[in-house]
């Protein structure tokens, strides 16, 4: 009796996974890739390398604890927006308790926003500004960079919102297809 109802209850629930899926107008093998996709939004990670001498010692976790100074021109190498990336970057930073953050990746604008006891309204810019409103809040970390190298990892705390309640079918970035 026991293991007709344990497999009577795992047919239920694939049985509601399937309607879900299928509901949404994807395939399986879609929703599996949109999945993977909203993993692959999460982090940043790489290096930073400069040609001359700069400094790197900057944290911010959640737009709202800061502290350091972060003033590079150069080049990461790494991983971001789902795929590896070689991209200038430009980065001057600098705070404590209250920051100031100016970022240039690539092609993309330029972001001016502020983090700690100012962080609040600069979540609410950098939702407002961006095209894909869940990369902020994030994490900017550029820690340590002294001399030519450093060390990138960030991640973004909405993505990883969008990656856990994706497996609903719930797109809350709308980047599934």
């Amino acid at each position: 009796m026991g293991r007709a109802r344990r497999v009577s209850t795992v047919g239920g629930i694939l049985a509601l996974a399937v309607i879900a899926v299928t509901s949404q107008g994807c395939t399986v093998g879609r929703y599996f890739q949109y999945r993977a996709q909203d993993f692959l939004d999460i982090p940043e990670v790489g290096i930073t390398v400069t040609t001359t001498p700069q400094i790197g010692l900057y944290w911010n976790s959640l737009d709202l604890l800061v502290a350091g100074y972060c003033d590079l021109d150069g080049t990461f190498i790494g991983w971001a927006g789902r795929h590896g990336v070689v991209v200038p970057i430009r980065s001057q930073c600098y705070g404590l308790i209250v920051s100031r953050e100016h970022v240039e990746w690539g092609d993309a604008p330029a972001r001016e926003r502020y983090g700690g006891l100012a962080g609040l309204p600069g979540i609410a810019a950098g939702i407002a500004e961006d095209g894909h409103p869940l990369d902020s809040p994030a994490c900017v970390h550029f820690i340590p960079h002294i001399g030519y190298v450093g060390l990138v990892w960030n991640l973004r705390w909405g993505q990883i919102v969008d990656f856990v309640v994706g497996w609903t079918t719930i797109d809350l970035d709308g980047d599934d297809g």
